[in-house]
C-alpha cells in the first residue's frame, strides 16, 4: 500500500478515488472517504506521536504500520478525528504477541478481531453499548471497526486467499465493536477485572469465529438462566476445545436483563467457574477419532467420559451489552491459542472538527 506516495495526493472526487482504491485492493469493497492532506493532519492531531513513529509490522505482510498509515485507513473507514485514540489502541492490541495476529489473518477459521471499549470514552464518543449492538447504528463502532479492518488488508496483507486462508469470513471482517453497557451491568467492567481503573478507557480484543444466540425468556432464577446459558454454549467444534485445549478463551455478551437475574446469586467468577464446570461433551458425542487425539494429548481433557470444554475459568470472558428487555445473550469461542489483550485509550490531544 503506496500510502505516503499515492493516497495523500489523491484527488477529493470520491466515485474516481473508491474506484482507483478498489480497483488496486485497499478497501473492503465499500466506498471509502478519500485521504487527503487535510483530512489525515485533522486525524493526526488528535495524538502527539509523530507520524512516521511504527507501532508495529503487522503479520503476515509485516508492513510498517505507522501512526500516519493507520490515520489513512481511519480516514478512509469514515472515522472522526476523536475516534482515532482508539484506533490506535486497537492496532496496539492486536500488535501484541499474546493476540496472534499471524495465526488470526492466515488460519482457515473464520475469526475476526473484536474490540470491546470500556471506561467514559464509551460516551464521549457515543459508542454503541444497547440496542442493536453489534449491528448497523452507531458511526464509532461502524467506522473504529472498520478503520482496523483496513490495516489488516492493507498493512497487515489480510489479502484472502493470497495470505487469508479462511474458508468462509463472518461478517465482523467489515467491522466489529462494542461498548460494554457498564451502567446496566451488576458486575465490574470487564478492563476494570482486567486490571485497569473504572475511570481508564480500554479496548479489549478479541478473536471470535462467530457468534451463538442463546435465548432465554422463562427461567426465574440464576440457575435455571445459567443452566440455559451453558447448554447454548456447548459446541465441540470450536478449535478452542480442540486442539487448542486449555489455550483459546470463549467471551459471554450476557443482555442487562439477563445479567440482573444472575447477580441475584453469582458475581463473574462464580459465573466463569460454572461454566468451566458445566460445559462438558459426552465422548459418545465426539468422532473416536477426535477423541483418541484428545487423549494423545495428554491434557487431562477427557475426564469420568465427558470431554471438558476448558481448562480454566479465566478462559471465559464475560461483559455486559445489549438492549434492555430484551433476553438474548451471546456466546463467541475464540481462534485457537488467541488470547485477549487490553489497552489503555490515550487522552486525545486536540480535539478533532466534526
Amino acid at each position: 500500500m503506496a500510502v505516503q506516495s499515492t493516497l495523500l495526493q489523491t484527488s477529493d472526487d470520491i466515485e474516481s478515488v473508491f474506484e482507483t482504491m478498489y480497483n488496486k485492493g485497499w478497501t473492503d469493497g465499500l466506498p471509502v472517504i478519500p485521504p487527503t492532506p487535510e483530512r489525515v493532519a485533522r486525524m493526526l492531531a488528535t495524538t502527539t506521536r509523530r507520524p512516521d513513529e511504527v507501532i508495529a509490522q503487522l503479520p503476515p505482510l509485516r508492513a510498517d504500520a505507522t501512526i500516519e498509515k493507520i490515520a489513512i485507513n481511519a480516514v478512509m473507514a469514515g472515522c472522526r478525528p476523536e475516534y482515532f485514540p482508539t484506533v490506535l489502541a486497537s492496532v496496539e492490541a492486536v500488535a501484541d504477541p499474546h493476540y496472534e495476529l499471524y495465526g488470526v489473518n492466515t488460519t482457515t477459521n473464520p475469526t475476526v478481531p473484536f474490540i470491546i471499549v470500556n471506561g467514559p470514552i464509551r460516551n464521549e464518543l457515543d459508542v454503541n453499548c444497547s440496542w442493536s449492538v453489534l449491528g448497523p447504528s452507531k458511526r464509532a463502532n461502524a467506522t473504529i471497526g472498520r478503520a482496523l479492518s483496513l490495516v489488516m488488508i492493507n498493512l497487515a496483507g489480510r489479502i484472502p486467499e493470497l495470505a487469508c486462508k479462511a474458508t468462509w469470513k463472518m461478517p465482523g471482517a467489515y467491522t466489529m465493536c462494542a461498548g460494554e453497557y457498564e451502567e446496566e451491568s451488576p458486575w465490574e467492567p470487564l478492563h476494570v477485572e482486567r486490571g485497569f481503573a473504572a475511570g481508564e478507557s480500554t479496548v479489549t480484543l478479541m478473536s471470535p469465529n462467530a457468534a451463538m444466540n442463546i435465548v432465554d425468556t422463562e427461567s426465574q432464577n440464576a440457575d435455571e438462566l445459567l443452566l440455559n446459558i451453558g447448554a447454548g454454549m456447548l459446541n465441540a467444534g470450536g478449535n478452542g476445545v480442540f486442539p487448542f485445549y486449555g489455550l483459546g478463551e470463549v467471551c459471554l455478551m450476557i443482555c442487562p436483563g439477563h445479567a440482573r437475574v444472575i447477580a441475584e446469586r453469582y458475581n463473574k467468577r462464580q459465573v466463569q467457574e460454572f461454566l468451566l464446570d458445566y460445559l462438558k461433551l459426552p465422548v459418545d458425542k465426539i468422532s473416536p477419532r477426535r477423541v483418541k487425539m484428545m487423549e494423545a494429548a495428554g491434557h487431562g481433557q477427557i475426564e469420568n467420559g465427558y470431554v471438558r470444554y476448558a481448562q480454566h475459568a479465566w478462559q471465559f470472558l464475560i461483559f455486559v451489552a445489549g438492549g434492555l428487555g430484551g433476553y438474548h445473550t451471546a456466546a463467541f469461542t475464540t481462534f485457537g491459542d488467541s488470547r485477549a489483550v487490553t489497552r489503555a485509550i490515550a487522552p486525545i490531544a486536540i480535539q478533532g472538527e466534526q
